[in-house]
């Protein structure tokens, strides 16, 4: 039998996912997770966020680690993702980087359960305020961070301390010349003060928990994608 790599596409798309037999190990994705810890430990944070392969980016509530979308674990299936989809969310070196360091932001406030300061709520607001499925940026805005597309720091209050956080943690972003004069700056010299505190301490949530992973989901590719369409 054919290696499932080396199938054309119709034939991949009846391949379930928990068969693809994916790792982070050996990929890119675990240069990039190394990467990520190791830019944390160059801020003295002794927190590590653990990462596993599922269906999308997310980070679960409570749990102080996230899931990476599977396809980036191998090109073949970044290049079924580009024709189903059209695009591959972090497909590219900067963009996966971009979207780890959002991600690490999530599991490292839960491990250290920071939203729950009150502090952070006057800084970012109500981390439990609703989500909206659709909210109105404000481009021009100057009292958020600019990172992932869509002006996404402007969703949610939560989504505003995480894209604080990468733009922080990212060694190239160069915060504080880059926002200076803005409100924003506000936001990152209090999350430079907030970082300095929690600095050397160990994390309170250690769940190693591991949401829908991949090699438990029985679905097919072909099913994944009518889903997510």
């Amino acid at each position: 039998m054919r290696a499932w790599h080396e199938l054309t596409d119709a034939e991949l798309l009846k391949v379930r996912l928990c068969d693809l037999k994916l790792t982070i190990a050996g990929t890119e994705l675990e240069k990039r997770t190394e990467l990520i810890n190791a830019e944390l430990e160059q801020r003295g944070l002794l927190f590590r966020p653990h990462v596993w392969l599922s269906t999308e980016w997310f980070c679960p509530d409570g749990i102080p680690g996230f899931a990476i979308p599977f396809y980036l674990a191998h090109p073949r299936l970044m290049e079924l993702e580009q024709r189903q989809m059209h695009e591959v969310e972090g497909g590219t070196a900067r963009s996966c980087l971009q979207l780890m360091r959002h991600e690490a932001a999530h599991a490292l406030d839960n491990a250290y359960a920071l939203h729950g300061r009150v502090d952070w709520r006057e800084v970012f607001g109500r981390f439990d305020s609703d989500y909206v499925t659709h909210y109105q940026p404000k481009p021009y805005s100057k009292r958020f961070v600019r990172h992932l597309e869509l002006w996404y720091a402007q969703s949610h209050p939560a989504e505003d301390f995480a894209e604080t956080f990468a733009v922080w943690l990212d060694p190239t972003s160069r915060w504080r010349s880059r926002y200076r004069g803005w409100p924003a700056l506000q936001k990152l010299n209090y999350l430079d003060e907030l970082m300095h505190d929690i600095e050397g301490k160990k994390p309170s949530g250690r769940k190693r928990d591991r949401i829908e992973p991949i090699g438990e989901l029985k679905k097919t590719l072909g099913d994944y994608y009518r889903e997510k369409r």
